[in-house]
């Protein structure tokens, strides 16, 4: 085989397996610690401006010692930089004894889920599908609960506010920006394509 024709099926191979990789990115991820429980706000990897993108909010307490019970009311808030139209949500409780495990979903904006928009972004209620107006998690059983937002569009870098307030405390707010996933840069792929033609021509000077 002529040493170009080898170049390009080798640097096709190579851009077939590794761009989809490049492409997704990752998950962004920010954590906090609240009164000893880890709260989560994670958005998923297909990050795009004009693309819809799910993002999660969560508590786990099962870093809290044995006898713990956390009771909070949650509070959301979103700039105007997303569009919330056809987004829906699921909660998630998940335990350590399986008939406790539960799954919910609906539509934002739903009873659940009252949105209000103020012009500078949403403001949203999440309520325990459950419970109401406090999401109970006991220690003994590793609770956590998991509130995802699906199809979220992004127009802009948007901000997501996640206030939780534990019974009378003052609340806490945590806050996380979203922004595009980075797509591969022409510096990557560049790099790629160099790596790949000292390879042939290494094999070449074999031969």
């Amino acid at each position: 085989m002529e040493p170009a024709r080898i170049f390009f099926a080798a640097m096709a191979s190579i851009l077939m397996l590794s761009g989809p990789q490049l492409a997704r990115g990752a998950e962004s991820t920010v954590t906090f610690d609240w009164m000893g429980a880890e709260v989560a706000i994670v958005s998923s990897a297909d990050r795009a401006y004009g693309q819809p993108f799910d993002i999660s909010f969560s508590v786990d307490i099962s870093p809290r010692p044995p006898g713990d019970t956390f009771a909070f009311e949650t509070f959301l808030y979103a700039s105007d930089a997303v569009d919330l139209s056809g987004t829906t949500w699921t909660y998630t409780f998940i335990s350590d004894v399986p008939v406790q495990n539960l799954l919910y979903t609906g539509v934002l904006g739903d009873v659940t889920t009252p949105t209000t928009f103020d012009g500078s972004g949403y403001s949203i209620r999440l309520y325990d599908p459950e419970y109401g107006d406090y999401t109970w998690l006991f220690s003994d059983y590793n609770h956590k609960v998991v509130w995802t937002l699906h199809d979220v569009v992004l127009l802009a870098d948007a901000d997501f506010d996640l206030t939780l307030q534990y019974f009378l405390m003052l609340p806490e707010t945590f806050s996380a920006q979203v922004t595009p996933t980075p797509e591969p840069s022409t510096v990557t792929l560049l790099g790629l394509g160099l790596g790949c033609l000292a390879v042939v021509r290494r094999r070449l000077g074999r031969a």
